[in-house]
């Protein structure tokens, strides 16, 4: 797998990743995301540290993914049933 050398701006530092080719714009989009974040927190909090703020931006973050993974799960628990639901009745008429 190739990789290219990628640096972006987060929070005013400069960070150097080597990153798949293929990966560089979902890199560079999820720097960009971050960056936005820590900026609106910093403005929402200016008396809070640097690294509270990284903190509170990763819970958020991580809090979000969870939340979208309990959607996935859901849709795909509804998903089985229709399923089931369908081979039941395909079963039924045969």
């Amino acid at each position: 797998m190739e990789t290219q050398a990628v640096t972006i701006q987060i929070f005013g530092r400069t960070l150097k990743f080597n990153c798949p080719v293929d990966e560089v714009d979902a890199l560079t989009n999820a720097a960009k995301d971050l960056d936005a974040r820590l900026s609106n927190l910093r403005e929402k909090s200016p008396q809070i540290g640097s690294e509270q703020l990284i903190m509170t931006a990763a819970l958020n973050i991580s809090y979000e993914l969870t939340k979208e993974k309990e959607k996935s799960n859901e849709f795909s628990h509804r998903l089985k049933m229709l399923q089931q639901l369908l081979d039941s009745a395909l079963n039924t008429n045969n």
